[in-house]
C-alpha cells in the first residue's frame, strides 16, 4: 500500500492535466467503518435515495456495503459462491423494470489476467433493524470478458440507461480508451472480446457514471472530473467524442469512486484511505 500510494502521488505531479480550481464540496460524513478501507465504487440506491453501494478493492472478500448519506455503515452484503480479485466499480440497470447492480471485477495492475468479470444480481431490498445479507449465488450471473487486442486494467464502468449497454474505461493506457459490451451478449455464456471504441484526451481514469435520463457523463480520473452533456439523438461514443467540461474537484487522498444521485440533481464522490487517511463523501453542484 505505501509504495502504491508513493507511486500514485508522485504521478499527480506529473500528469499532464489541466487542474481545475476546486469548488468546496458539502462534506456529507466521513467514513469510518473499518470494514470500508479501500472504497473503489459508488452507487445510489434506487429503493432508497439516502443510501448507496459502495464496494472494496482488491483484498476484501466478496461483498458489498450499504452506506447513508452520512458515510455511515448501514448493511453488509455477502455474494456467496464467487471469488472476487480485484473489484473496480460498480453500476445500477433496470431490466424489465426491476433494478439490479453490477459489479466490475477488471482491476488488473500488473496485466496477469487475461479474463475478467462481471457480476449481475438483483439490488437487495433492506429492512429497518437488519445490518446482513446474502445473495445465492444462484442468484448472481457472472458475464466473463477480455480484451481483443491486449491485456488491460480498467477502474471505470457505466450502463447507458437507454438500452442498458455496458461501457468499460481503461485506466494505464496512455489515452484512457472505452470499450462497449451491449446487454444482449449477457444471455451468452461464452468470453466477450471488446475492441476499443475511442480513446479519451486523458489518462488514469478512476470512476465513471451517467445520469438515469443518459444526458450526462461523468468520467474523472486522480486530479479532475469531466462532464459531458449528451443529446437525444446521439449514441453514447458520438457523445464522448464531443465537448466536455473540467468540473472543479477537490482532490482526494485517493479518489476512485463517483455517481450521480438518485434524483440527478448532484454527484458524489468518495476515496479510498491510504494509510488510514480519512476519507469522505462529498456532495457537488454541476
Amino acid at each position: 500500500m505505501l509504495i502504491k500510494y508513493i507511486w500514485l502521488t508522485s504521478l499527480l505531479l506529473i500528469l499532464d492535466v489541466n487542474i481545475s480550481e476546486a469548488q468546496e464540496p458539502l462534506k456529507m460524513g466521513k467514513l469510518g467503518s473499518a470494514a470500508l478501507t479501500e472504497v473503489s465504487g459508488i452507487i445510489p440506491s434506487y429503493y432508497n435515495s439516502k443510501n448507496f453501494w459502495v464496494h472494496n478493492d482488491s483484498g476484501d472478500h466478496s461483498a458489498i456495503y450499504a452506506i447513508n448519506n452520512e458515510a455511515q455503515l448501514v448493511a453488509t452484503v455477502e455474494l456467496e459462491g464467487i471469488r472476487l480479485v480485484d473489484t473496480e466499480d460498480n453500476a445500477a440497470l433496470q431490466i424489465d423494470g426491476t433494478p439490479y447492480l453490477l459489479l466490475a471485477d477488471m482491476g488488473n495492475n500488473l496485466r496477469k489476467r487475461d479474463t475478467l468479470s462481471l457480476f449481475l444480481f438483483k439490488e437487495p431490498i433492506l429492512e429497518p433493524g437488519r445490518d446482513n445479507y446474502r445473495v445465492p449465488s444462484d442468484q448472481i450471473k457472472e458475464i466473463k470478458f477480455r480484451y481483443k487486442d491486449k491485456r488491460r486494467d480498467a477502474e471505470a464502468l457505466f450502463v447507458d440507461p437507454i438500452d442498458n449497454t455496458v461501457y468499460i474505461i481503461s485506466k494505464r493506457d496512455f489515452k484512457s480508451t472505452v470499450f462497449r459490451l451491449p446487454f444482449s451478449t449477457f444471455l451468452t455464456e461464452d468470453v466477450k472480446e471488446l475492441e476499443p471504441k475511442m480513446q479519451l484526451p486523458f489518462t488514469f481514469v478512476t470512476a465513471a457514471d451517467i445520469r438515469h435520463d443518459g444526458r450526462f457523463i461523468l468520467i474523472k480520473n486522480l486530479t479532475s472530473v469531466f462532464l459531458w452533456e449528451r443529446n437525444n439523438e446521439q449514441d453514447l461514443v458520438s457523445a464522448l467524442k464531443g465537448a466536455f467540461q473540467n468540473i472543479p474537484y477537490k482532490i482526494e487522498p485517493q479518489g476512485e469512486a463517483i455517481c450521480f444521485d438518485r434524483n440527478d440533481r448532484f454527484f458524489y464522490t468518495i476515496s479510498e484511505r491510504p494509510f488510514g487517511l480519512d476519507a469522505y463523501l462529498y456532495k457537488y453542484d454541476y
